[in-house]
């Protein structure tokens, strides 16, 4: 089981940097991570982003909280090789999708684990440039323990909790459970073979996933291209967007083959 948590620190805030749109000025402080197969926490430094790489790129699948829209822009910058080839899970598009606007990595620990943050991300900056690294390594690697503990709640229970202004306190369902084989890695599986795959997919964030039967023609690093028995045409599929896959044994042909065949 290669599932790794992950969450990192920046050296400088947004408004250093001129805005959202600057992500990758923002530098790393520290990255801390979680692994399942040997069942430890670290913090890396950037001295140390080799070996963080190598472990990235070994993974099954990458967990994290905003990850997709905050840490791996972030940390693009200081690898090799595109982390969207990476199979990664999100746990802030399950509860965006429920509730249609995002909350806190906070609001959700306290609400479902009664566990919070111990301070902000603005203050780890602060303490980086004070030199105080145990203590920004670890606050990071507290919020990669939130997250991992969130994670394995909400794919053990199928829910996690949370607080709004308007409606109280909530549960929102999670689709975590199916991701302990990275739907990528099953995708793979289905065009080697030529086999049919089941997904389910959710079409945009506010929609519930569709169970699918498709037969995979060509992938790319986030899309795939395939016959979807449901729509009973070629589609289009975001690869991110699959919260659970799993092979039918049911075989296909791809178009050439099916060309060839008909000389």
């Amino acid at each position: 089981m290669k599932e790794v948590v992950l969450d990192l620190e920046t050296e400088k805030e947004f408004s250093e940097v001129g805005g959202k749109q600057n992500m990758h000025l923002l530098g790393i402080s520290v990255v801390g991570i979680y692994a399942y197969e040997t069942d430890t926490f670290r913090a890396y430094e950037k001295q140390e982003f080799t070996e963080l790489e190598g472990l990235l790129k070994d993974s099954s699948i990458l967990i994290g909280f905003n990850i997709k829209h905050f840490d791996i822009p972030v940390l693009e910058p200081y690898m090799s090789w595109p982390l969207s080839k990476l199979s990664v899970l999100d746990l802030m598009e399950d509860v965006e999708r429920a509730l249609g606007f995002r909350v806190s990595l906070d609001n959700l620990s306290r609400s479902t684990l009664n566990a919070g943050k111990s301070g902000m991300g603005l203050e780890a900056i602060q303490w980086w440039r004070e030199g105080k690294k145990d203590k920004v390594k670890e606050y990071c690697l507290q919020d990669v323990k939130l997250t991992r503990d969130l994670y394995e709640f909400g794919k053990r229970e199928g829910y996690v909790s949370c607080q709004t202004r308007d409606r109280g306190f909530v549960r929102l369902p999670v689709y975590w459970k199916k991701m302990r084989v990275a739907p990528r890695h099953v995708l793979e599986d289905a065009l080697k073979k030529r086999v049919s795959v089941e997904i389910e997919y959710a079409a945009d964030s506010k929609t519930n996933p569709t169970k699918r039967k498709v037969d995979i023609y060509t992938m790319s690093a986030d899309t795939f291209e395939g016959y979807c028995h449901l729509r009973q045409g070629k589609r289009i599929f975001q690869i991110d967007r699959i919260v659970g896959a799993v092979l039918t044994g049911e075989s296909y042909q791809l178009e050439h083959d099916v060309q060839r065949s008909l000389i």
